[in-house]
């Protein structure tokens, strides 16, 4: 009895077993190809998002709060806005969110012409990374209508404290594109940083 393999069946399992050390290869190794991110960094505001966000607004307001207003926009109409001001410390989160929600509401009442209309708003506590720390804060869902089509959309709002400022944070996104966004939202909350004022 011959336990030589035939050469055929010899070649092919030297062709399994060098597949195999290929995907452990590869699976073992960390992406050499990672998505790649933006970072942004002026006047002592710094955060990272990918690249096909985009900061869309970097103003302060030319009055007594001197608020300043970042917009950071994705695609689908997901958006970030970052509110920093020493004045917001005393802002609580819930109402700013509740006063939101009504101004939401009120602007697509005053669109007539595209017939928006927003559903009720339903409020629940969510927590997240904002700035390397946990932070609770408010989720909102609510439902636009707009040419005959039901969309439902989640807001969340965050009030965190960036040493001699108060960073009060808000994004939307629509529910059918929430899971393209999320790694976003987490770059940008989750990385964002503040090291004191310089306007």
């Amino acid at each position: 009895m011959s336990f030589t393999n035939p050469p055929r069946r010899t070649a092919f399992h030297l062709f399994q077993c060098l597949a195999a050390i290929a995907l452990f290869l590869l699976t073992a190794l960390p992406a050499a190809h990672a998505a790649p991110t933006v970072i942004y960094n002026k006047d002592g505001v710094s955060f990272e998002h990918p690249v096909e966000w985009k900061v869309a607004e970097d103003v302060v307001a030319q009055d007594g709060t001197r608020l300043r207003s970042i917009d950071v926009e994705g695609p689908d109409e997901a958006v970030v806005t970052l509110m920093f001001s020493p004045l917001l410390a005393t802002q609580d989160i819930e109402k700013f969110a509740a006063t939101a929600a009504r101004n939401r509401e009120n602007a697509a009442r005053a669109n007539t012409a595209q017939q928006v209309r927003m559903g009720a708003t339903t409020a629940t506590p969510v927590t997240r990374q904002v700035a390397g720390q946990d932070n609770k804060g408010v989720s909102q869902r609510f439902v636009v209508s707009l040419l005959g089509q039901d969309l439902p959309h989640e807001a969340r709002f965050f009030k965190a404290s960036l040493g001699d400022t108060t960073v009060i944070v808000m994004t939307q996104v629509a529910d059918e594109n929430a899971k393209a966004a999320e790694p976003a939202l987490v770059m940008v909350l989750g990385r964002l940083r503040y090291s004191g004022s310089k306007r």
